[in-house]
């Protein structure tokens, strides 16, 4: 009888520290586990979303967050200082972004790198700085799909503050007049010019023939290609389509 409560001791004991022994297992990671470096962090957040750190700082809950330049704009990451999983990811407006900096003594990018940051914006033609008042800024100018665009960047961040179509680069009406005269070989009558969204602009030039006819052939607005060609008398009205 003796024996038996014995067993049944050295049984439970046994048992208990099984349990303990896989406890402790499951636990000990979790309490090993130690923060990721700020350079293991910046590292992760660089391999998600390609781009320039501009700030990371550690906070009190485990977390670290990185300020970060995109190409869309500037980033406020939210990432897990365990694991390096992103908890959040959220674009700053460029207001914040300057009130944020406005503070902080930064080195202006050099043209250089100015340039490198853009590359993909497209074929740079033109870069200047330009010092106004308290407000200084890099002005580019690139062709992207025979489209000229100019840009407006952060000389410390390297920001796209603001982007536009440079209107010069589009063709005046009498140059497109000039082209629809000499493609159908008529006198212009009429023009209207389009610029639709996301679209290249063009004219339609109404041309007169000499047989009575009229055409309505469609310019383009940056690269001068005859388009299309509508003859009004047509009464499928059928386009010969852009020329070869």
């Amino acid at each position: 009888m003796k024996s038996g409560k014995m067993l049944i001791t050295a049984g439970s004991t046994l048992v208990f520290v099984l349990l303990l022994f896989v406890g402790f297992q499951w636990w000990a990671p979790s309490l090993s586990a130690e923060s990721l470096t700020k350079e293991e962090v910046n590292q992760t957040a660089q391999e998600k979303y390609p781009g320039t750190i501009l700030k990371t700082t550690k906070s009190e809950g485990e977390e670290y967050r990185i300020e970060m330049q995109l190409e869309t704009g500037v980033y406020q990451i939210r990432m897990d200082a365990k694991n390096g999983e992103v908890r959040s990811l959220k674009k700053e407006s460029i207001v914040h972004a300057a009130e944020e900096t406005e503070n902080i003594p930064q080195k202006q990018l050099t043209q250089k790198e100015i340039m490198a940051r853009i590359s993909s914006q497209g074929d740079l033609e033109q870069i200047d700085f330009v010092q106004e008042k308290d407000n200084p800024f890099y002005k580019a100018v690139v062709n992207k799909n025979d489209e000229k665009i100019t840009l407006i960047l952060d000389p410390y961040t390297g920001a796209i503050v603001d982007s536009k179509m440079v209107a010069d680069s589009i063709i005046s009406e009498k140059e497109a007049i000039t082209i629809a005269e000499k493609h159908v070989k008529g006198t212009g009558d009429d023009t209207e010019f389009y610029q639709p969204p996301d679209q290249a602009p063009y004219y339609l030039i109404e041309v007169e023939l000499e047989d009575d006819r009229d055409a309505v052939v469609q310019v383009d607005g940056y690269t001068k290609e005859v388009k299309t060609i509508t003859w009004e008398d047509d009464e499928e009205n059928d386009n010969d389509g852009p020329e070869n």
